[in-house]
């Protein structure tokens, strides 16, 4: 039989087919199996040429060429590893020489515990990890879950599957929302500081030397070495990435809601609207020179996200999204894994990577629809059943172009094509049903020469109305399922905010307002609150807690106390809740703040390495409100309260950021995003704030690109408002308007060339086409068309575009 084997090997040799070659390896031994290979060049910054779709993960760094053969992937794959540590997140170290272990079983109903020392250069640092083993002799397949025992997969997924479940703390390594020069990693390696070296890469080396712990342990602590998963969420999902990413010991990934940083593409991210950028994520987590890259330069990173993601190949990857949250930037995530699928598809591994984007559930959590696709993975590459279906990609975006991101890639031609215009759907507010707590306005700038404000005195800022007098009602169709933007062309007057409540059919309001956050007290963890104090000095004499005494308004105030009544500034760090800014924009900060010994002093900063101080305020026994404009150098919610000099007590409440309105024209603002099934829907606009915002007209739009000026003809008008019976645009023209039996078109003089003209109804349907030929007038019949707007399109040397009415 060897010998039949063989002989058929030769002939399918002869014949250029390898049947017989084995799938690439579900995972590997060593951390780094291509650390031999020569190293990519690494430019300067200035150097770097600008790539604007996403980069070739097939390329070479040196431009040698391309090469698509696993065999070449290992070294490929590490000359992305350095440049990631080399422009992003500062190098990882390899493994020390000095490492011990050792496992103390659980007893009762505890966990049993791992301990690994590492020790560099005289310094130690100790990982402590809790260890849920299964009963039995094992080995279990094992999970390492970021910052718990599971991540934030439901524990069921593990536990009745028999895997151990392994907690990673990576404050052991480097503190979270924290890091100072004394942490133990940077003791351990002096050349690595806050700057040069970001928190991921000391993280990832973290879980590197926790897997060395467990194979120190084999004796006492039973785990399949070659079945080990990690998991996080949030900025946890990026710590399971990248330590999967740089540690080939790793068989599944399974990273949720990663956000800007992990799964998403930071290219893809800088054309969407309020997300998290490359200049707007956390500076502790990347070396501090990754800033080089923001805005337009992020098309000189040479490397993107999609390639972080690829490093797992050939193991497996899971990547989930949620599109309740834009800052998760779930738009250039899916982009991102695409792109991503494409090595996994290329090795002829597809099913070993999948994405699961979806919504309807709170950030991190796992809703019923979404778990059985962990639970395939999970059975699949940490359990070894390959009968089950990983051949994911869930998600909401059926009519979006990903492939023009990276259909140059083979082509050594990195252009990036124009982005489509996607879906949309424009309506006019004056159009809609308008209740009589609104009223309408006449305005010649405005689209169809009107807008809607709030009539005086209304507003209902804590809770959306119930009575329909409030409403704007404006039903609308979509002619396909998708994510839309919803946009809104908006006059907000200097000085004032704009606010909303907006519902879909008879979903649940949601509020859409110019004030990014707020709170009526320090309610951790609850809706936009400011939470997670941390001590930056002053040592262990210096508290900080909630307490319901002594509030300005709501129920709880910030009460920080330095005990030894230091005379230096002394200072506490807060952050909000995912509520980011945006670079180049100007805020409002307020907060109300009391000292219990009079003439007490406090200052605050943007806590940025370029942070921007507010001038000292003496601060009094009695509340008393502080403002402070801002420009945003740096996207953060982090603040520094900065107190001393003679109180040793102060509360802070009701902290707020608000965007401030710098100019009085109109723009267009994006007011949240949603899934839409195909068919008929209703919009319905409550008012939050009052004032005097000026609200025009809203477009549903799967795209961003091209809403400018007074936009495109509205669908939810009865009427097209004409002061004459032609439309001339460069010589054309259209009549009569409105039109009933025919439409006649004079094309006259115009000296452009069109070559076929389109009769388009607001879904974007071609109804009717005619091939223009010499003539100068024709008439396309209209009496078959049902009363409503058309569009006339065109196509020549360029696009134009008519509106008409049909009666």
């Amino acid at each position: 039989m060897k010998t039949k084997t063989t002989l058929l090997a030769i002939l399918l040799s002869f014949l250029g087919l390898d049947v017989l070659a084995q799938a690439p390896p579900l995972v590997y031994t060593t951390e780094n199996t291509g650390g031999s290979c020569v190293a990519p060049p690494l430019p300067a910054f200035d150097q770097l040429p600008a790539i604007e779709p996403l980069t070739d993960p097939f390329m070479w760094s040196n431009g040698r060429g391309r090469s698509t053969n696993f065999s070449d992937w290992e070294c490929r794959r590490n000359e992305i590893k350095a440049e990631i540590e080399n422009y992003e997140i500062g190098r990882k170290p390899e493994r020390p020489q000095n490492i011990t272990a050792s496992y103390v079983p659980a007893t009762g109903t505890g966990n049993g515990t791992l301990t690994v020392n590492v020790t560099v250069n005289g310094k130690t640092l100790t990982l402590t990890s809790q260890v849920s083993l299964p009963t039995g002799p094992g080995p279990f397949a094992a999970i390492i879950g970021m910052n718990s025992l599971s991540g934030s997969v439901p524990a069921e997924v593990f536990t009745s599957r028999n895997i151990a479940r392994i907690q990673y703390n990576h404050n052991n390594v480097t503190t979270y929302g924290n890091p100072q020069i004394t942490d133990p990693y940077f003791q351990l390696y002096p050349d690595q500081n806050l700057e040069n070296s970001g928190q991921y890469a000391a993280w990832s080396w973290g879980v590197s030397r926790l897997i060395d712990g467990l194979e120190l342990v084999q004796a006492s602590l039973p785990i399949d070495l070659r079945h080990i998963g990690v998991t996080g969420c949030s900025y946890a999902g990026k710590m399971a990435l990248f330590s999967a990413a740089l540690d080939e010991r790793i068989a599944l990934t399974i990273a949720q809601e990663s956000g800007g940083g992990g799964a998403p593409a930071w290219r893809v991210s800088e054309t969407l609207g309020a997300v998290e950028k490359l200049g707007a994520t956390d500076y502790r987590w990347f070396k501090d020179d990754m800033k080089r890259f923001e805005n337009t330069n992020v098309a000189k990173l040479p490397h993107d996200h999609h390639e972080l993601m690829a490093m797992i190949a050939p193991r497996a990857l899971l990547v989930t999204g949620n599109t309740d949250f834009e800052w998760l930037a779930n738009p250039s995530a899916y982009i991102s894994a695409r792109a991503a699928h494409e090595v996994w598809k290329t090795l002829g591994i597809g099913d070993r990577f999948g994405f699961y984007i979806d919504g309807g559930h709170n950030h991190c959590a796992v809703p019923a629809s979404q778990q059985p696709a962990m639970e395939a993975f999970v059975d699949k590459f940490l359990l070894g059943n390959t009968s089950v279906n990983t051949n994911i990609t869930t998600n909401p975006y059926p009519g979006l172009y990903y492939q023009r991101w990276f259909k140059w890639w083979g082509t050594n031609n990195p252009i990036l094509p124009a982005e489509p215009l996607g879906k949309r759907t424009w309506l006019e507010a004056e159009c809609a049903t308008v209740g009589s707590n609104w009223e309408v306005v006449t305005d010649p700038d405005a689209s169809n020469g009107k807008y809607v404000k709030v009539k005086s005195d209304f507003s209902s800022p804590t809770a959306p109305p119930t009575n329909p007098s409030s409403y704007l009602v404006m039903p609308f169709t979509a002619d396909s399922a998708a994510v839309y933007n919803f946009v809104a062309r908006q006059n907000v007057p200097v000085g004032e905010d704009y606010g909303y409540w907006l519902k879909i059919d008879n979903g649940e309001f949601q509020s859409a307002t110019s004030e990014l956050a707020s709170n009526g007290g320090f309610e951790s963890g609850t809706g936009n609150a400011l939470t997670g104090w941390s001590i930056l000095n002053g040592g262990s004499a210096v508290t900080a807690t909630t307490v319901p005494a002594e509030v300005h308004t709501g129920s709880r105030a910030m009460k920080a106390v330095n005990a030894t009544a230091r005379t230096e500034f002394w200072r506490l760090q807060v952050s909000s809740a995912g509520i980011p800014t945006t670079i180049g924009k100007q805020y409002v900060i307020s907060y109300w703040v009391k000292a219990l010994v009079p003439n007490g002093s406090i200052r605050i900063s943007t806590g940025t390495s370029n942070s921007q101080f507010q001038p000292d305020q003496t601060i009094g026994t009695e509340w008393q409100q502080v403002s402070w404009t801002i420009t945003a150098t740096i996207a953060t919610t982090t603040f520094l309260f900065d107190m001393a000099k003679v109180a040793n007590t102060y509360y802070i409440d009701d902290v707020s950021i608000k965007e401030l309105n710098t100019g009085s024209g109109w723009s267009w603002i994006k007011l949240k995003e949603a899934s839409l099934a195909a068919g008929p829907h209703t919009l319905t606009i409550a008012y939050n704030a009052g004032g005097g915002a000026k609200l025009d007209k809203l477009v549903l739009a799967t795209s961003m690109a091209s809403i400018s000026n007074l936009g495109s003809p509205a669908t939810n008008c009865g009427v097209v408002a004409s002061n004459t019976n032609a439309s001339a645009n460069n010589g054309i023209e259209v009549y009569p308007n409105p039109a009933q039996d025919q439409i006649n078109i004079k094309l006259g003089t115009d000296l452009l060339q069109i070559h076929s003209i389109e009769v388009i109804d607001v879904m974007g349907r071609v109804l009717s086409q005619v091939k223009v030929g010499k003539q100068t007038m024709l008439s396309i019949p209209s009496d078959k068309l049902k009363p409503g707007v058309y569009l006339i399109r065109f196509k020549g040397d360029i696009t134009k575009t008519e509106r008409i009415l049909i009666q």
